[in-house]
């Protein structure tokens, strides 16, 4: 027996080390973020950016990879609108109160004493804190501010607890209800509880603001305002498990409860709803496994993706008249995954031989250039006329490379091959060179 509860202490020291150890070894953001100083010239993130300029309305962008960030675009210190992201917001903000004691969400709204306008039947009273923040509080009445889902029930139609309606009402609700039991201003808790102690290089008081509409409904909309490097530090916080630097902002377990499905949605990506954090469950794309994601209107978007350590921040400002709806952003993420997935998996025995020789550019007329592939060590090089020095080519796959050349910014190359796989030449910036 004596033995038994040895090794059981010993297991908890073990884990309890290995946890704490873990936690050292994450990078964490100082007074700025900084930057991974060598990407990888096969690094699909070389080709998301040009995606994101080219195909989407970003106004700026992060992504955070081990805590540093691999790929920025816009001006990410300016402050603008986060739309519906802010629910997100207020589920992280609810954690601690909730393991504190302070908020129950078994709670009724009749036992906080919550109406409204048109006042509550006496089963939507029944509803809880839980199904509020869940959205599934069967109350289905018009909210401040617009944003809701389409085809809202009738009254009535749903018991608290039956069914998935995006309406801000219930998410207006919850920000009342914060306010109510932690006897906070809600921004003012943020900024204590989350600004402060995360670093937030962008955030002012002073620019937050509700909006309140007294005629439709007594609960204001809480709407924050935000950097876009601001909001990767919340995705970042949330990647870390609530932890910032060894000090535990929100409960761990609620960051888990929070990412567990509660609702099946039927977006492409965002299949699953949890805590006012849409989820991408039930995913083809194993990358994916356990993702979330802040959404709102017009192209704010906070994502997380614990298999490859990373976080995006996502913005487009609405003032400029610009937009990224979730479709959009939806083949952004695929994109994104589909380019890690490849690098993940590239063929690392590549035979080299197969690619060196002499090879023709016949781009210019008349002026025909030699080129030649050799091996040199273990590294594949060109050099040519135009090449003072050889230069590196780095192979993505058995048919795709780039020329490590950053002040060109990595030019790709393919590789073409007939049906038994010898190099018929490649094509590289729209030019075709011939291999002899």
């Amino acid at each position: 027996m004596k033995k038994t509860s040895l090794y059981f202490t010993l297991l908890l020291v073990f884990l309890f080390l290995e946890k704490i150890i873990a936690q050292d070894s994450y990078i964490y953001p100082g007074n700025e973020w900084d930057y991974i100083s060598k990407k990888s010239p096969c690094s699909p993130i070389n080709l998301l950016k040009r995606y994101a300029i080219d195909s989407l309305n970003t106004t700026g962008l992060l992504i955070i990879k081990g805590g540093k960030i691999v790929l920025e675009y816009g001006d990410t210190e300016e402050i603008s609108y986060l739309a519906s992201a802010r629910k997100s917001i207020l589920s992280m903000m609810y954690g601690k109160y909730v393991d504190n004691g302070v908020i129950n969400l078994n709670s009724t709204l009749e036992e906080l004493g919550i109406n409204d306008v048109n006042p509550l039947t006496e089963e939507e009273k029944l509803a809880t804190v839980d199904q509020i923040i869940n959205a599934r509080s069967g109350v289905y009445l018009p909210a401040a501010n617009a944003g809701s889902g389409p085809d809202m029930p009738e009254r009535g139609q749903y018991r608290p607890g039956e069914h998935f309606y995006y309406n801000n009402w219930d998410f207006n609700v919850a920000g009342t209800i914060f306010e109510h039991k932690t006897g906070k201003n809600i921004y003012k808790a943020f900024e204590e509880d989350f600004a402060i102690p995360l670093g937030f290089q962008d955030f002012k008081l002073e620019n937050q603001r509700k909006y309140s509409n007294d005629k439709v409904s007594k609960h204001p909309a809480y709407h924050f305002y935000l950097s876009t490097r601001d909001m990767a530090r919340l995705g970042y916080l949330m990647l870390r498990k609530g932890n910032w630097n060894g000090k535990q902002i929100i409960p761990e377990n609620w960051i888990d409860k929070t990412t567990t499905e509660v609702s099946k949605t039927s977006y492409s990506l965002f299949k699953g709803y949890s805590y006012m954090w849409w989820l991408h469950i039930d995913s083809d794309y194993k990358l994916l496994k356990g993702a979330y994601t802040a959404a709102g209107a017009y192209g704010q978007y906070i994502t997380v993706i614990p298999e490859l350590d990373m976080v995006i921040a996502h913005k487009t400002k609405a003032v400029y008249q610009r937009s990224t709806q979730i479709p959009e952003y939806e083949r952004f993420i695929i994109k994104l995954i589909e380019g890690e997935n490849k690098a993940i998996n590239a063929d690392k025995n590549i035979d080299l031989n197969v690619f060196t020789g002499s090879y023709t550019d016949n781009s210019v007329e008349g002026q025909p250039m030699n080129l030649e592939i050799v091996i040199d060590g273990k590294n594949l090089k060109i050099k040519g006329p135009i090449f003072p020095q050889p230069v590196n080519i780095v192979l993505c796959s058995e048919t795709t490379g780039v020329l490590d050349v950053a002040q060109m910014g990595y030019p790709n190359l393919m590789f073409k091959k007939d049906k038994n796989g010898k190099i018929l030449g490649f094509n590289v910036m729209n030019m075709f060179i011939k291999k002899n």
